[in-house]
Formats: structure tokens, C-alpha cells, sequence
């Protein structure tokens, strides 16, 4: 009953989502490819500003409602006024079973990434129970500067169909894929399956690179530059509209912004492709004074939003972690010696030119591709091509982007997790990302233009310069066919087989004894866990703040100390959780209270008084 009732909910959302996609189809020129992820980031903008003015939930249904009215009204319209069929490429139905097989992998999925508990699942939990931004007295969420973006569509979703991790998980997937399509809007033809083919076996490639966080999370360092490829991508097929143009380019823009602090990094990189494309195409001086006057807007649009955010950051917040100012900055970067510094600056050089890094890899992977397409074409084919030229771009933004992260190590990271290069691999994976689609969108267009036949009225079975190429084209598509679907199989089956370790994990032990709680409260529990690692990290104490739902959740492995202080540590919490029969804690209740506990919830008031034996209810 439960997953029919989740399953119309969900087919309510995208029926809601089709009213604004189809709408605007019939009344704009934007393109299908590239419409999907300009509704999403339309729901993104709506419920930031609406949350300014505690308007939640109320914009939320309205938007939801208006979605629905829309489909009604373009479902009469449809069959009143009946449009052609839209043609079945191969990339759709390959997209079709990639979207379903991840999707419905996710939705079973559970939460396991430390940063999840840490912050992104928490603050999705706040904004669906308490339906508001969070204030200073909110403190259960730690990184208080972290802008909402995609949290804010994540929340849109479970509002809409219900609150569990696989929703949450596939909300994301659905951002996600959405630029997965969008990446499509630069092949000029469609009827092309070496250059479609090539296009999906990229998107798989993406998963490769992104091991390191993968989508069985809600971490957005994989969201953040798919959202730019999204944005590259309708600013390449709008160059000629630049009304358009501009529209796309500064609502994503604006929401790469908002989803993290330093996804800012990736709207400058939107905003310089936005000004070469508008200024390549300004020939007269009437032109380049209306191309100026569009690329002031498209900032402005951009950069509005993360700055409204940075001011209500610092009005709401005295302190928080991650804060973009000077003076936060300069404290951290002032408890760094020369020689600390020196050894940051070692270990991450040391570490941008190992080829073991999986980063490096893959900027040399870029080099190559593009490398060997330039020769071909050039010297081979005979073609002009821009591919050197891409290829240049790409390494001056890949070399600006480190120099950055270094910067960050530096400036704003604190000096034991900057000498660890703290989340490297994850941060480097984005700008690989990043240059992966590019390079992909640059082939695609390169792949076209150098086909024998480019009147594409023209081409079909026969358009082919010799038997010899027209098997090779075929040859060649059947292989990226095959590849993509191998690679498609094994990230499903990775993300599958993690799930099957989740009843491993402590996210599971502490969700199996204290259930997901959905209601906001200050009790003040104690987690009483086994495994050091995990509360050594803290991991325990986050994954306990998110189930619990409270902020004052700590939690603790070793018990051996003084009766005055086992017991004064105990009444300082309301609650105790044990997760599992831990020795040197019963070894303490048995000496001081002739009793033993085993996994449940107990009250320290029980636990104290000495009266009151709570049962284990999971023996």
C-alpha cells in the first residue's frame, strides 16, 4: 500500500513537472533538451526567495498545483490540437534504460556518507518538518553557511511525495539527469549514432570519476558540475538567441551559486563562456554595447541570489563554519606557519602529479581525447578544427581551478584537514567533471562537422564516403553502445552491491534501534557504540543528530574511568542508546549498579535511580 501510494505521489510530481515542460514547449522556443533542467532550476529560485519570507511550504503547493492546472490545459490542448510524433533515437531508449535502472536503484537506497549526517540529509529534514530556513537558535545545523540550492528541490520533492532516503536520493538523480540530457541540445543531428553513442558513453565515464562520492548520496560535488555542463551546453545552443541565451545562462548560473559555497568557482566559469559566446557573434558597435549591457544583467542575475544569501548568513548567524569572509580567513590562515604552509604546498604538488590520483588521470584522459581528435581531423581528415583550441580552454580553467583549491587549503581549511588534503580527490573530481563534458560536447560538434556528408536533409544509409568508413562508423557505434552499457551495469551494480553492506554500517545499527524521527526536539542523548573509528570521527554522533533529530547527541566507545565520573557523565543526558552489548560500559553498571544493559533506549533517570530495569526488546 505504501509504495502505490509513494508511486502516485511520485507520478503526481511528474505530471505537475510536465504542465510547466510542456507550457513552455508550445509558448517558447526553448529547446526539449534543455527545458527539463530550466523547470527544475525555476523550482529552485521560486523557494529560495519564498523561504526569505517564511513562504515554504505555502510556494511549494502552489507551485505544485499551478504544474498540475498546466497539464490539464496542455492535456486538452494535445488532443484538440494534435502535434507530430517525436521521433525514437537509440540515445532516448538508452537514456530510458539508464534513467530507470539508477533511479530505481536509488529509491531503495539507503543514506551511508559521513557529510550527509553531517549536513546535506539533516538540512533537507529541516526544511521538511519545520518548512523554514534555519535560525541561529537551530542548532542542529552545523554548516549554517552552506547555501540551500539543491536541498531546497530535494525538499520540493518529499513534500510532495513523502520523506525517505531513497527519495531523497532519487530527487537528486533527477537533477542529475536532467543535465545528462541537456548535454544533447549541442548535437546538431540526433540521427547520428557514433555521435549520440559517444555522448552516453561519456555520461558513464562521468561515474568513474566520480567514485569518489558517487549518487547513492546527497553530496553535490557531482551536482555542481553537471549543473555547469547543463549551463555550457544551453549557452552553445542559444548563442544566435541571446535572449534566450542569457535567460538560461543566469538561472543556472544563479542556482550553481546557491547549491554549495564554492560552486560560485563554476558561475565565473558560466559567466566567461557566456561573454565570449555573446561577444564572438558582436560584430557592429550597436551589438557589442548590447552585448555588454546583457552580460552586466546575466551577473547581476547570477550573483544576486548568493549574495542575498551571504547577507542573511551574517545578519541571522554570529558565527558559522565555512563562512565566506576576509576576517574568518584570515584567522585560519594566520595559525598556519611558513613551514606548515611549506608542507600543504609539497603535499599537494606531490599529490596534482602522482598518476595514482584518480583526478590526474583523468586530466590526462581529456588531453589525449582532444589531442588525437585535433591530429585526425586535422591531418587526417583534412578538417579545420576548434579541438586545440577547447583543449587550451580547458587546461588554463583546470590549472585557474587548482591553483584555487590549493588557495582553499590553504586560506580557509583548517591545518590538520589542509596537511590531509582533506576531500581532495572530491573537489578535483568536479573540474574532471567538468572537462569530461565539455570535451564530450566539443566532439560531438567536431565528430559533425567532419562527416562526409553535412547537409543534413541529405544524409541517410548511403551518406558515407566509402564502404570502408561507413563500416567503421558502424563498427564504432556498436562498440560505444556496448561500452556504455557495461559501464551503465557495473555503476548500478556498485551502488547495489554497497546497499548490501549497509546492515554493516553504523547508520544502519543506530536507524534499526532509534527508528527516523521527524520530530525537532533538545533531548540529550548518549550513543553507547563499539565501533571506535566511527566515534572517534564523529560519525556516530551525526548519524544519531539525523535519526534523532536533536543537537545535543553525543556519543562514546570507552567507559573505563572513575564511578564519581561514569556517573556524572550519565547525568548529563536524558537518554542512553546502546547500539549493541558493549563490555566496559556493562562492566561500569554492573559494578556500581549490580546490572547489566543490552541494545535499547533506557532513561538515565531509570539508570541512575536504580529501580527501574528497562527489558532489551530486541532480544
Amino acid at each position: 500500500m505504501q509504495t502505490l501510494l509513494v508511486t502516485l505521489k511520485f507520478a503526481a510530481f511528474f505530471l505537475s513537472t510536465l504542465g510547466y515542460v510542456s507550457t513552455a514547449k508550445r509558448y517558447t522556443k526553448v529547446d526539449s533538451k534543455l527545458i527539463w533542467i530550466m523547470v527544475f532550476a525555476g523550482n529552485i529560485l521560486v523557494l529560495y526567495f519564498a523561504a526569505y519570507f517564511k513562504l515554504l511550504n505555502l510556494a511549494a503547493n502552489v507551485m505544485f498545483g499551478i504544474g498540475l492546472l498546466l497539464f490539464l490545459v496542455e492535456l486538452f490542448l494535445y488532443f484538440k490540437y494534435p502535434h507530430g510524433r517525436i521521433p525514437i533515437q537509440l540515445h532516448y531508449l538508452w537514456l530510458a534504460f539508464y534513467g530507470i535502472m539508477l533511479g530505481t536503484t536509488l529509491l531503495s537506497s539507503h543514506l551511508e556518507h559521513y557529510d550527509n549526517f553531517s549536513h546535506w540529509a539533516v538540512i533537507v529534514k529541516f526544511l521538511y518538518t519545520q518548512g523554514r530556513l534555519p535560525g541561529a537558535s537551530d542548532t542542529i545545523i552545523s554548516f549554517t553557511s552552506y547555501p540551500m540550492g539543491s536541498s531546497l528541490f530535494i525538499y520540493y520533492v518529499t513534500h510532495i511525495v513523502g520523506f525517505q532516503a531513497g527519495i531523497m536520493l532519487f530527487a537528486q538523480f533527477i537533477l542529475l539527469f536532467s543535465c545528462m540530457v541537456s548535454m544533447f541540445a549541442v548535437i546538431r543531428d540526433e540521427s547520428r549514432a557514433l555521435i549520440t553513442m559517444m555522448m552516453c558513453t561519456m555520461i558513464t565515464i562521468f561515474n568513474y570519476f566520480n567514485i569518489a562520492i558517487r549518487m547513492n548520496n546527497l553530496l553535490v560535488d557531482f551536482l555542481i558540475p553537471m549543473l555547469t555542463i547543463a549551463a555550457i551546453s544551453g549557452i552553445y545552443r542559444y548563442r544566435h538567441q541571446i535572449g534566450l541565451m542569457t535567460l538560461h545562462a543566469a538561472m543556472l548560473g544563479a542556482v550553481i551559486g546557491m547549491v554549495k559555497n564554492n560552486g560560485i568557482i563554476f558561475s565565473v566559469i558560466v559567466i566567461g563562456y557566456y561573454a565570449y559566446e555573446i561577444f564572438y557573434n558582436s560584430k557592429t558597435a550597436k551589438a557589442i554595447i548590447k552585448s555588454i549591457i546583457s552580460l552586466i544583467v546575466m551577473i547581476a542575475e547570477t550573483l544576486i541570489p548568493i549574495m542575498i544569501w551571504n547577507y542573511h548568513v551574517k545578519s541571522t548567524f554570529k558565527a558559522s563554519k565555512h563562512e565566506v569572509s576576509v576576517k574568518s580567513y584570515e584567522t585560519i590562515f594566520g595559525d598556519k606557519s611558513a613551514h606548515t604552509i611549506h608542507s600543504i604546498i609539497h603535499h599537494y604538488l606531490t599529490s596534482i602529479f602522482s598518476f595514482s590520483s584518480l583526478s590526474t588521470r583523468g586530466i590526462i584522459l581529456v588531453n589525449l581525447i582532444l589531442l588525437i581528435t585535433f591530429f585526425i581531423i586535422r591531418y587526417r581528415i583534412k578538417h579545420k578544427t576548434s579541438a586545440l583550441k577547447a583543449l587550451i580552454a580547458i587546461d588554463i580553467t583546470i590549472i585557474l581551478y587548482y591553483v584555487g583549491i590549493l588557495l582553499m587549503f590553504l586560506v580557509s581549511m583548517p591545518t590538520a584537514e589542509a596537511l590531509q588534503l582533506a576531500g581532495f580527490e572530491r573537489y578535483a573530481s568536479s573540474i574532471v567533471i567538468l572537462a569530461l563534458g565539455v570535451t564530450a560536447m566539443v566532439l560531438a560538434r567536431e565528430f559533425d562537422a567532419s562527416l562526409y556528408e553535412q547537409n543534413i536533409m541529405l544524409r541517410n544509409y548511403r551518406s558515407y564516403k566509402t564502404i570502408t568508413t561507413k563500416k567503421t562508423y558502424q563498427y564504432t557505434s556498436m562498440g560505444l553502445i556496448f561500452v556504455a552499457t557495461l559501464m551503465a551495469l557495473s555503476e548500478n551494480n556498485g551502488i547495489r552491491y554497497n546497499e548490501k553492506l549497509y546492515n554493516k554500517t553504523e547508520p544502519y545499527r543506530v536507524e534499526n534501534m532509534t527508528g527516523n524521527r521527524m520530530k525537532l526536539n533538545r533531548t540529550r542523548y548518549l550513543i553507547v557504540s563499539t565501533d571506535a573509528a566511527d566515534v572517534n570521527s564523529y560519525m556516530t554522533a551525526y548519524v544519531g543528530k539525523y535519526y534523532l533529530f536533536s543537537p545535543n547527541v553525543d556519543a562514546k566507545e570507552f567507559f573505563v574511568m572513575d564511578d564519581d565520573q561514569f556517573v556524572a557523565l550519565l547525568k548529563g543526558y536524558d537518554k542512553v542508546v546502546i547500539l549493541k552489548r558493549h563490555f566496559t560500559f556493562n562492566a561500569m553498571t554492573q559494578k556500581i549498579y549490580h546490572k547489566k544493559y543490552g541494545p535499547g533506549i533506557y532513561s538515565t533517570k531509570q539508570i541512575l535511580d536504580q529501580k527501574t530495569f528497562v527489558k532489551d526488546t530486541n532480544n
